[in-house]
């Protein structure tokens, strides 16, 4: 087991791999980061809002949870079968939400704001730390 606050080398480059050259989209399409937040003694997830206290978002900012399967299925269950580039990284997103679902526990994603919304992957590692992927939806 880790010290509280580091991470598994493993575990960063794999996300970062299993994310690389991935967009999430919405009315932009931004890229994935890795992040990983000091969380240790807590054996479940924080909430929405407590969420939102640790990445120090704004006092009163919107937050919101989500699955991970609904995040992800403008990627995967709704991506347009006639968008042959949708259909042929569909596969990635699919193994990228595999991936962090086995190495990580209870997995949510918050979603922080309005309009440009700032969007967490997180779930806890081994070391009990908030681990996981971010990027940032623009929904108007």
């Amino acid at each position: 087991m880790r010290a509280p606050g580091s991470v598994d080398p493993e575990l960063r480059a794999e996300l970062e791999r299993a994310s690389s050259d991935l967009v999430y989209s919405s009315e932009s399409d931004r890229p994935f980061e890795f992040f990983c937040i000091s969380y240790a003694g807590k054996n479940a997830p924080p909430s929405a809002s407590d969420f939102a206290r640790l990445v120090r978002s704004t006092d009163g900012a919107r937050a919101e949870e989500r699955s991970l399967v609904d995040f992800f299925a403008r990627h995967t269950a709704t991506s347009d079968p006639y968008d042959s580039e949708a259909q042929r990284i569909r596969p990635r997103y699919e193994e990228l939400m595999r991936m962090i679902t086995t190495r990580l526990r209870n997995v949510r994603v918050y979603r922080i704001g309005t309009i440009e919304i700032e969007c967490y992957i997180a779930g806890l590692d081994s070391s009990g730390n908030l681990v996981g992927l971010k990027t940032v939806a623009i929904e108007t």
